[in-house]
């Protein structure tokens, strides 16, 4: 299909350059270069594009198709717009969440996000139409809004971090009253035990918001463990320890106690890998439903209190793991050749009005028509670069070059 979409636009924009030729001065034609150039490069890259990171995500170059009924063309139109903003949402979760994020937030994601995708669009721009006996194309540039993104991501408990899935080591005890039984697999870490029902429990739930649980049945470190490393009531920094052993990033520690017949208790809290420092402690209750199978109402109510928790828990975990790895980069930029101080603050309100990340612009050294800046980005120079490069609101023209020192040099056109 992209290949056919291909050769559809390859057609489209050789007749629009051809005509071009004869009707349009050399430098207009010049300056819609690059769009040429980048509508060939989004349309010939994967939909599907999981390697693409960064905010060039956002911006979704689609095709977009409405049926004319009853010779209504001015519908039509707003039909094909209106399935090509569905479309690049749909494609922009992809890029962001990955394969198997769609798979683990598909149903999530089908009813609570894409049918409000027209909600979540910043803006949009036509850049071509098409129309047929019966049908009406329109090829659509879509940018997503970050910020309403993450909103809904967090109302409905999607894991959105902008890095691998987040992997969470369960370290959680089973009690079982009056009998007195109590199971937890680091007492004799070794012995391969089956999961609890407690831990099925955890793992499920938690996949399904999107983490990836560390099955200890896999792999045992082949390592010695200290008796404090054993013991039921484990110190945060023992716990953190385990989940640097399994390479987890989280660790959820804590038990559930199971009062036959009665209640169940789950007492649990979120800790760094890192440092065992706390993110969330929660307990949860829930009374067992009386019934003929006892074991299947108590893990009904197991269940019922891992979700309430994994609920809260998943945007603190979200938030704390954001917090430890975003990075601030300083870059330095040296605009040249500027004509007036309004190119200069033209170019300076671009940044901290439409550049996502930047938190500071700094003019540093002041020299004829040139000016240098600083700039602090939560990210890195090549993320800031590719937004600036390809932002349709760039005020200036320019040719970027990087010098020995790192610094980049805008030579303005």
């Amino acid at each position: 299909m992209i290949g056919s979409v291909l050769k559809t636009l390859t057609r489209r924009c050789s007749e629009v350059l051809l005509k071009m030729s004869t009707h349009v001065k050399w430098m207009k034609f010049c300056g819609l270069i690059p769009l040429v150039v980048s509508l060939f490069s989004a349309v010939s890259s994967p939909v599907m594009a999981e390697s693409e990171k960064g905010t060039g995500q956002r911006e979704i170059i689609v095709v977009g198709t409405g049926r004319i009924e009853g010779g209504n063309i001015a519908r039509a139109k707003e039909s094909a717009v209106a399935d090509a903003l569905i479309r690049g949402m749909e494609t922009y979760l992809a890029r962001r969440l990955g394969s198997q994020g769609m798979i683990n937030h598909f149903q999530r994601l089908v009813r609570d996000v894409i049918p409000r995708a027209r909600e979540s669009v910043e803006n949009f721009y036509i850049l071509a139409g098409e129309q047929t006996d019966h049908t009406c194309k329109m090829l659509v540039r879509v940018k997503i809004n970050e910020r309403v993104m993450e909103e809904r991501f967090r109302e409905i408990g999607i894991v959105s971090t902008g890095r691998d899935a987040i992997k969470i080591l369960f370290l959680v005890s089973q009690i079982e009253a009056p009998a007195g039984v109590t199971s937890y697999w680091w007492e004799d870490p070794e012995g391969h035990r089956a999961l609890t029902p407690t831990e099925v429990a955890l793992h499920r739930i938690f996949e399904e918001y999107g983490f990836v649980p560390v099955n200890r049945l896999l792999k045992v470190p082949e390592e010695t463990y200290s008796s404090e490393m054993k013991a039921l009531d484990l110190l945060y920094e023992d716990a953190a320890m385990w989940g640097r052993r399994y390479s987890a990033d989280v660790v959820i520690h804590g038990k559930c106690e199971i009062i036959e017949g009665r209640e169940v208790f789950v007492t649990l809290a979120a800790l760094h890998a890192a440092d065992g420092s706390v993110i969330d402690l929660v307990r949860q209750n829930v009374r067992i439903d009386p019934g003929p199978d006892s074991t299947k109402s108590s893990m009904q109510a197991i269940e019922k209190a891992i979700s309430a928790i994994a609920a809260r828990f998943t945007p603190a975990i979200i938030r704390a793991i954001q917090t430890r790895e975003v990075r601030v980069t300083q870059v330095g930029i040296t605009l040249k050749g500027l004509r007036s101080f309004k190119e200069f603050s033209d170019f300076k309100d671009f940044l901290e009005k439409e550049i996502q990340g930047v938190t500071s612009v700094r003019q540093t050294r002041v020299r004829a028509h040139a000016m240098s800046i600083s700039v602090e980005f939560s990210g890195s120079e090549e993320e800031f670069l590719d937004q600036v490069i390809r932002h349709p609101s760039l005020p200036l023209k320019a040719d970027v070059n990087k010098t020995e020192g790192g610094e980049l040099i805008f030579n303005i056109r």
